[in-house]
């Protein structure tokens, strides 16, 4: 059986579709929701921007489940929530240190629990001394990926759980700050276990955040100490890779807002060093510096919404041996741009966005370049058939071409989605969305992949605080 891939030479976007998007063709930026708010914190991932992003506290369950079948290969994928989570991708840049068949970008969210808990006024404890806002809000998830072929027991795995945790309070009317921390842990065992790697690469965080009257100004930054380990074992004997090392992603945030328009900016750069061994024999140093600047402004002119979003992202791993040689060095380079338009009623919310990708992978020792490109239209909709009930529906055009130089080398996707939104009991709401997703790959006519993927959302608003 092929080894299960680690790294992902995809796209990083914005935002996962929860059960509420997923349920509406996946729309992506031009609605917000309680995870997908145009904010410091949702959209920069600056920690002090916590404070300003819930009003009151809450329980939150969110999860998805997909299955892919490749009908000629017999081969299929299971993902329990999201299968290769961001933090696999930053802290594992394995491509620069085996070679790896590309896994496909599953669209899923982590199977987490979310609790918040903001104290938006000034307040007493019970010896009288002033308590000042604070906001706090803890994740706890696991996400698990599973490859093997129909009829076979044996199968490939990656599991993922991971804990983190943001606070964040005001220093003065103007400023505020947070901390985060987070763990990860990272699992892969080979369907003949025989190949296993671990990535850990435990963090810290603290951010800033100046507020005026219609700008605010954002700082974050965070450290990890990664350690990655790969495992082969050949008949009675193991050699064994690792890396450890660090790593530091600082980011630059702003948001406007202004009578009908938000314009919200964030750049991060990330810094990665890693020391290497294979066995007792020193590997020298894998590196990495990346950033990724993304911007998008919403218009909102009475009833009807605009949206205009441009990303650019650049990771750049070299791998130098101990002599000061470099084995690798690949640049990756994406392009995004998006644009949106919907319609907000009482009873009626209608959507569309429009998305291209493009992408370079630029081998700087071969002096090699692959271009690839990706579009996407998504139409989505949600009806108010009650005062406790909404329906959704969406659809998906999707066109994939890794490599543009190949006239066969593309990959067509049609996607229908559906979903219901459910008010439940008082403060509660449930969100429940199925996507079945089919395509057709143009250098082999009689292959078929299908997914089918459920989301789940359940948000339970507790009790305020005195």
């Amino acid at each position: 059986m092929h080894r299960m891939i680690l790294s992902i030479l995809a796209f990083v976007f914005i935002y996962a579709s929860d059960a509420r998007f997923a349920g509406m063709g996946n729309l992506a930026f031009i609605l917000e929701d309680d995870l997908h708010k145009l904010n410091l914190y949702d959209f920069a991932g600056i920690s002090a921007g916590l404070l300003k992003t819930d009003s009151f506290p809450s329980a939150m369950l969110r999860a998805s489940l997909l299955k892919e079948i490749w009908q000629k290969d017999s081969l299929t994928y299971f993902a329990l929530g999201q299968a290769i989570p961001q933090k696999l991708a930053d802290f594992a840049p394995v491509e620069a240190i085996s070679f790896y068949e590309v896994i496909p970008q599953f669209p899923g969210v982590p199977c987490e629990v979310i609790y918040t808990s903001p104290q938006l006024k000034e307040t007493y404890d019970d010896w009288g001394n002033l308590k000042a806002p604070q906001s706090w809000r803890i994740y706890a998830g696991y996400s698990q990926l599973t490859r093997g072929y129909i009829g076979d027991t044996l199968s490939d795995k990656v599991k993922t759980p991971a804990f983190s945790a943001v606070f964040s309070r005001p220093i003065s009317k103007a400023f505020d700050y947070g901390i985060t921390g987070d763990l990860f842990y990272g699992m892969y065992n080979s369907a003949d276990k025989k190949d296993k790697a671990t990535l850990l690469p435990p963090g810290c965080g603290i951010g800033f955040v100046y507020n005026g009257n219609k700008m605010s100004l954002g700082f974050n930054t965070e450290y990890h100490y990664p350690m990655f380990e790969f495992r082969e074992t050949y008949g009675d004997i193991t050699h064994t890779t690792e890396f450890n090392g660090h790593s530091a992603s600082p980011t630059l945030g702003s948001l406007v807002k202004l009578d009908k328009i938000t314009w919200i900016t964030a750049l991060d750069y990330k810094w990665l060093s890693l020391g290497g061994k294979y066995d007792t024999f020193s590997l020298g140093d894998l590196k990495m510096t990346g950033y990724n600047a993304r911007t998008m402004a919403l218009f909102v002119p009475g009833f009807t919404k605009f949206a205009f979003l441009g990303e650019y992202s650049n990771r750049t791993p070299v791998l130098v041996d101990k002599n000061g040689n470099k084995d690798f060095e690949v640049a990756y380079r994406n392009y995004t741009l998006g644009i949106g338009s919907g319609m907000m009623r009482e009873k009626l919310v209608v959507a569309l966005e429009g998305l291209y990708k493009y992408s370079l992978s630029t081998d700087k020792i071969r002096d090699t370049t692959i271009v690839g490109a990706d579009f996407t239209i998504k139409l989505g909709l949600e009806s108010r058939f009650s005062k406790n009930l909404f329906i959704r529906a969406g659809y998906n055009y999707n066109q994939q071409d890794p490599n543009l130089d190949k006239a066969d080398d593309h990959t067509i996707f049609n996607v229908i989605t559906g979903g219901l939104g459910i008010n439940l009991i008082k403060n509660a709401r449930l969100d429940i969305a199925y996507n079945y997703k089919l395509g057709k790959v143009k250098f082999d006519p009689e292959e078929r992949i299908t997914d089918h993927i459920g989301y789940l959302y359940l948000r339970y608003n507790l009790p305020e605080r005195d």
